[in-house]
């Protein structure tokens, strides 16, 4: 009967596999910090405050009205390639400051997410590098565009059903960055119907698709349920930083593109 006794042996070395997998899985993606203002800081207060005045020291200077940010809630080396940031927000003056507009998911309910208004420092409270990718439409657009974020138009392109990796060319699910696109989008187009815009995405834009193998794309949603998968088919494509870059560049909108490096005098 020793095909038995392999085969139990087999049946407990697969599921202590699983279960260290499991593991694995919980740790590398329940800490996955993206559309969030909840979680532990990885910097002092006093830290990302002083990060927070740089950036909008740096804005001043010059003569910025409204820019795109973006922050990395993971450490890059973890990252998918491709992929620097996590988090964008749109930046915009007010006075000697900017106000930081956010799509951020809920916490008793992740798979909701609402528009946040917050400060540069509550921004940067949950990245993990010190720096910032930073978006400069043209001036003239700058300007267009703070008027229309500040509108009852920017809250129309947002769906509040949240997914870490939602497909843009799909209309089910929506995570910052993708809300940002579509903000754009409409902005450009005039547009605010969401299929149409999916549909004139689907022609003129292509995402950033992450690669997954087998376990990752069907075990990995069971461990967080934010990595919704119903709005993907053979591929996973999803919005970053650089898909924002580009859409604005196809848009003959953009200025600058760069990453800020920011710096801490505190020990």
């Amino acid at each position: 009967m020793n095909w038995k006794k392999n085969l139990t042996l087999l049946f407990l070395f697969f599921v202590i596999g699983m279960a260290i997998f499991g593991q694995y899985l919980n740790l590398e993606y329940r800490t996955v910090i993206a559309s969030t203002q909840k979680g532990e800081a990885l910097f002092t207060r006093e830290i990302l405050e002083e990060y927070g005045t740089q950036i909008i020291a740096h804005l001043n200077d010059n003569d910025v009205e409204m820019a795109i940010v973006s922050r990395s809630g993971q450490p890059r080396k973890k990252l998918p390639e491709g992929i620097s940031f996590t988090h964008s927000a749109f930046w915009l003056r007010n006075g000697e400051s900017y106000d930081v507009y956010n799509l951020y998911h809920g916490e008793d309910n992740r798979l909701i997410s609402s528009l946040v208004t917050d400060t540069a420092a509550d921004f940067l409270r949950l990245t993990r590098e010190s720096d910032v990718g930073i978006l400069l439409p043209k001036p003239d657009v700058q300007i267009a565009l703070t008027t229309h974020i500040k509108s009852a138009n920017y809250s129309r392109v947002h769906r509040v059903n949240y997914s870490l990796i939602s497909n843009p060319l799909d209309t089910r699910f929506q995570n910052c960055n993708e809300f940002m696109l579509d903000v754009l989008a409409a902005f450009a187009w005039g547009e605010y119907d969401a299929n149409a815009i999916k549909k004139r995405l689907a022609k003129d834009f292509r995402p950033t698709e992450i690669k997954a193998g087998f376990i990752r794309r069907h075990v990995a949603p069971f461990v967080d349920e934010r990595l919704v998968m119903a709005d993907h088919g053979k591929q996973i494509y999803t919005t970053t930083r650089l898909d924002l870059q580009e859409f604005l560049e196809s848009q003959n909108m953009l200025d600058k593109a760069y990453v800020l490096t920011l710096n801490s005098t505190t020990n």
